[in-house]
């Protein structure tokens, strides 16, 4: 192979020159610096090593990208600081498998669907709803369906409103978790206090959330 040929194939801007390399790039929020951001809800990191040829990262230049690198990502988002594509159950499940549910997956809270395909948001039940609506009656969980015990509407936002509207929903409604539907209905994600600490990075903000959160709601006592 001539030199300059390597060379262009080096700074096509394509791993590998596109010759016999194929990258795959799936779920993880990663995309070429060289490409249009694709239509989603995952930040955009930038491959801050790649070096393209002699020019190194002045590689990407030819073909519409650019040297710089993305240490970090500032969430601006609700899709930025999501959990995605959450469990859920439909209205039919009984408690005891939407339990079950929830401890294989270690969380306390499953949006309530239509149907497991088309994820069209009902309602909502947590942890909080057996314990206070099945267990403390004496009832038999497999014999009640989540129907009968989950929360109606369920408190959302969309995944193009600004983070802090979630965490005002947190605030005003005295709860720890919102879920994220988009504009279909569809559930798409949810917002916890672990996203609020994880991805914001802002102890101060956390801090805020929980002990807000956390304080008695006079029409619970």
């Amino acid at each position: 192979m001539a030199k300059s040929q390597a060379i262009d194939q080096r700074e096509s801007g394509v791993p590998g020159g596109g010759a016999g390399r194929k990258d795959t790039v799936g779920r993880s929020g990663v995309y070429r610096v060289s490409g249009p951001p694709p239509p989603g809800d995952a930040p955009i990191v930038g491959m801050s090593s790649w070096g393209q040829g002699p020019r190194g990262a002045a590689g990407f230049e030819d073909h519409g990208g650019s040297e710089i690198f993305l240490s970090t990502v500032t969430p601006e988002k609700c899709r930025d600081i999501m959990t995605k594509d959450p469990f859920c159950c439909v209205p039919a499940d009984t408690t005891t498998q939407a339990a079950r549910l929830m401890k294989k997956h270690d969380i306390g809270i499953l949006p309530v669907v239509e149907d497991r395909v088309n994820k069209k948001l009902l309602g909502v039940v947590t942890d909080r709803d057996f314990a206070l609506k099945v267990v403390s009656r004496g009832l038999d969980p497999a014999a009640i369906a989540v129907k009968l015990v989950m929360s109606t509407p369920a408190i959302c936002c969309s995944p193009d409103d600004d983070w802090q509207t979630a965490l005002d929903l947190m605030v005003k409604n005295r709860i720890r978790r919102v879920l994220v539907a988009d504009n279909s209905g569809r559930v798409v994600g949810v917002i916890a206090e672990s996203d609020v600490a994880l991805r914001l990075h802002d102890l101060q903000k956390t801090g805020e959330i929980v002990a807000a959160v956390t304080q008695p709601d006079p029409a619970r006592i």
